[in-house]
């Protein structure tokens, strides 16, 4: 990318914007949520390597207690289970995963329904998913996959003038499933543990799971409140020089 393209950092993509100048040719951005150990330990060495900027999002219940995500906890668990055999909230049938794409097409339907969903609750769906796996209920593991960054890892970042880190919410939440005071803590809690532990401020923020309906009007003034001014989505595609700074598509890479 960087023989044909011009690896910019959030930072810069939120000056060019604001002083409505055009962006080099082929310019790219690279970001990182939720706060895994990887990003410091695997890919920033690498992106060092090439001299190019990131930006990494925290999800700082994860830090502070190196927490897997509703959706890890659900694919460890999956993953353990040779033959998986559930009952889920929205099945009234059991389904049934033995290989590896019946595996990938019940964790895209569990997906599908807890994002769309406010009424299902992420983290007792995963516990319940383990137990059904015949497992004991599991946050936190210390598989190199899943393991979180540190605080102190986080300052590194931080102090590094490569990166740039920024906020993904308290408990990975979708923020357009909250209510006023809901929003608030989530949002608050991170901010206050970010510029705590790590000194961040409170100019960059990502949007977990970031679909278009997981955020809204209501949850963009709350982030400007509280000086964000830069959120992007996860909406796959690319960005036209106009675009407004908290609608910035991106290009997933798994």
């Amino acid at each position: 990318m960087t023989d044909e393209g011009t690896a910019l950092s959030l930072d810069d993509v939120v000056r060019f914007h604001n002083a409505g100048e055009p962006y080099p040719p082929k310019s790219f951005v690279v970001t990182f949520d939720d706060g895994f150990a990887n990003n410091l330990t695997v890919a920033a060495p690498v992106l060092a390597d090439f001299n190019v900027p990131a930006t990494v999002y925290i999800t700082t219940d994860f830090v502070e207690n190196n927490r897997m995500s509703w959706i890890d906890r659900i694919e460890w668990a999956i993953e353990e289970t040779p033959k998986v055999g559930l009952t889920l909230p929205w099945n009234s049938e059991s389904v049934n995963a033995g290989d590896v794409e019946d595996k990938r097409a019940l964790l895209d339907d569990i997906r599908s329904h807890v994002k769309s969903d406010a009424s299902i609750d992420p983290d007792i769906l995963a516990t319940d998913i383990q137990l059904q796996c015949g497992l004991s209920e599991t946050w936190s593991t210390l598989d190199p996959l899943d393991l979180k960054l540190t605080w102190e890892q986080v300052r590194e970042l931080g102090n590094d003038s490569l990166f740039i880190v920024g906020g993904h919410t308290h408990t990975h939440a979708i923020l357009s499933f909250l209510d006023e005071n809901e929003l608030a803590d989530e949002l608050d809690t991170s901010l206050t543990l970010l510029r705590d532990n790590a000194g961040v401020g409170n100019t960059h923020y990502s949007y977990p799971e970031g679909l278009a309906h997981c955020y809204s009007d209501t949850v963009i003034a709350a982030l400007k409140a509280r000086g964000v001014v830069c959120c992007p989505t996860a909406i796959d595609g690319v960005n036209t020089p106009d675009v407004d700074l908290f609608n910035l598509k991106r290009v997933p890479v798994v």
